[in-house]
């Protein structure tokens, strides 16, 4: 249905033995790296980032957290904050915003590799929804009006007999009706072409 994000782990960090460390550390990880000094140029070359972006909290220039605030509602970017100070109202606010996780410096390697898989694991998963939506989306466009009109009622469960008395169609219609939607949509069940239409909202709760 998708093929695999191509994702990439973002350093900003102004610390130039810092920067070069962890993207050293994440391309071993076997992670592409884009290193960035400042939040600036990360925004500036790259508009729509893809993976997780690692950001020092205080940098020169606009703050990690100012930076947060920028890339907010990118559910393609998780952010993990390093910083060399535990400061517990600045790693609040970071986490309350949607930062995945915060470290404190001197972070422990496997720590941060951790963290950054995690990261890729969530926009792997945001990327895996976005793409079952778009095929639901899809096969949902293919279907004829009378297709769509008899796909919410086999959603809800109802046989082609009592679909075919509600319509006024034809049992046999009512069939070939049926499998051609089914065959679209590609549901294996009235259950799983519910789940379908409910996530492309043409079919409401209960």
């Amino acid at each position: 249905m998708s093929g695999k994000p191509s994702l990439t782990a973002y350093v900003v960090e102004d610390d130039d033995d810092m920067r070069e460390a962890v993207g050293d550390l994440l391309a071993l990880s076997g992670h592409d790296v884009a290193l960035y000094a400042d939040a600036a140029h990360f925004l500036e070359e790259v508009p729509e980032p893809r993976g997780v972006l690692v950001v020092d909290l205080r940098l020169k220039g606009m703050s990690g957290l100012r930076l947060q605030q920028k890339v907010m509602g990118n559910a393609m970017l998780a952010i993990i904050f390093i910083s060399g100070v535990a400061d517990i109202q600045d790693s609040v606010e970071a986490m309350k915003a949607g930062a995945l996780d915060f470290l404190v410096k001197p972070v422990r390697a496997q720590i941060l590799i951790d963290a950054v898989a995690a990261g890729m694991e969530r926009v792997s998963q945001v990327h895996r929804a976005d793409a079952r939506h778009s095929a639901f989306r899809a096969g949902y466009e293919m279907l004829t009006e009378a297709e769509r009109e008899i796909a919410g009622f086999v959603a809800m469960g109802w046989r082609n007999k009592q679909i075919a008395n509600k319509t006024g169609k034809t049992e046999n219609t009512v069939k070939v009706h049926r499998a051609r939607m089914l065959k679209k949509m590609e549901a294996g069940s009235p259950f799983e072409l519910m789940t379908q239409l409910k996530a492309i909202g043409v079919l409401a709760d209960p």
